[in-house]
């Protein structure tokens, strides 16, 4: 049985990924406006449907990866997945900054739903280091399962 810690990791890292794909959504024609408005893309339909495409793969590409990472790290007590995770949160923190700086072209939607999205992400990764949680990546299921969740 998982530990608690990783019942909450998955329940934060898994609303973190939802909350990702609600801004995606509410945020695509303004994302999709912006590409359009490069002077690389304009006057050319070709490169427009080009950068959609592009977008779209993207999407599902890091879908299924956080995905991937959620079951290997939840559901298999996968270090590598796990210090994955860790990692690509790291990177997201040092984009944050950016994602600040964005504020005027995304708006404050957008804005709000990624500040939420990292702030998920930073406390399912905490969860990943809690006593019981580091039991159960260490493959003693014994133990986690009598840790309490603090």
């Amino acid at each position: 049985m998982r530990p608690q810690s990783i019942v909450r990791f998955e329940q934060a890292y898994l609303g973190a990924t939802l909350l990702w794909l609600v801004n995606l959504g509410t945020g695509w024609k303004t994302r999709l406006d912006s590409l359009n408005s490069n002077p690389a893309f304009a006057g050319n339909p070709q490169m427009a449907e080009l950068a959609e495409t592009m977008m779209i793969g993207t999407t599902v590409v890091m879908l299924v990866l956080w995905l991937l990472l959620w079951y290997f790290t939840a559901r298999r007590a996968s270090v590598v997945a796990k210090w994955v995770v860790v990692t690509l949160f790291g990177l997201s923190a040092i984009g944050l900054p950016f994602t600040l700086l964005s504020y005027q072209v995304v708006g404050a939607l957008s804005t709000l739903l990624s500040l939420g999205t990292f702030a998920l992400t930073g406390w399912a990764v905490w969860l990943l280091f809690r006593p019981d949680a580091q039991t159960w990546f260490a493959g003693d299921d014994t133990q986690a399962d009598a840790a309490p969740f603090e």
